[in-house]
């Protein structure tokens, strides 16, 4: 399962923990446990559609994280959440696991953030046998290496990089397999003067949904 996370301000104490509470208009919430004193899971519904939330408070990062399932009613989930605490940090995980502890452990490992900053230069090819490059410094290629494994363990993955200018964005890669017909996609050419704008490849992604 892939989630978007958000995180508040720098968690104080647990209290602030305890006394969240996860509301977004027009969503009903079907059901709230939790599991441990810092890990909360919500379940809401909205028409016949369900998306997975959980909110967790980690002593290490001393952060509060939210995470939203991706699926379908994400953005409208996201868009109607009513606490203005969380700021959006467009990254995310695969949790595969069901046991709090395990899903834990899962997310600490992924917020296991380099110290070094993370900058990626992609530079496409403009026309037919056009040269590409990618230009990045050690931190950000070992980050690159680690979502194209996780791409190829998952199907698809999403991260985040920024450019020299601090202007992030971010990066899809998806594993297709042997069936899927890249004929259906635009050729990746980006020369204004040879081609009509490109769109995105969003038929080779099944996690992730994009909106024009």
């Amino acid at each position: 399962m892939s989630n978007l996370y958000w995180y508040s301000h720098s968690l104080k104490n647990y209290l602030t923990f305890s006394n969240q509470k996860i509301i977004s208009k027009g969503f009903i919430l079907v059901e709230e446990s939790c599991s441990t004193p810092f890990f909360k899971q919500f379940l809401f519904q909205k028409d016949n559609q369900q998306i997975l939330v959980y909110l967790y408070a980690s002593d290490v990062q001393e952060e509060m994280y939210l995470f939203v399932q991706e699926c379908d009613v994400k953005e409208v989930f996201i868009q109607n959440l009513k606490s203005k605490a969380f700021q959006s940090f467009h990254s995310d995980i695969f949790i595969k696991e069901k046991e709090p502890l395990k899903i834990i452990e899962e997310i600490e490992k992924a917020m296991n953030y380099s110290e070094e900053d993370e900058y990626l230069h992609i530079y496409g090819q403009p026309s037919w046998h056009g040269d590409a490059f990618i230009v990045g410094n050690r931190a950000a290629l070992q980050l690159l290496r680690d979502t194209i494994d996780q791409a190829l363990q998952f199907g698809e993955k999403k991260e985040v990089f920024f450019p020299e200018d601090e202007e992030g964005y971010s990066l899809y890669i998806a594993c297709t397999d042997d069936s899927f017909d890249l004929s259906q996609l635009d050729l990746p050419y980006h020369d204004p003067d040879i081609f009509e704008k490109r769109k995105p490849p969003i038929q080779a992604f099944k996690h992730y949904k994009f909106h024009d």
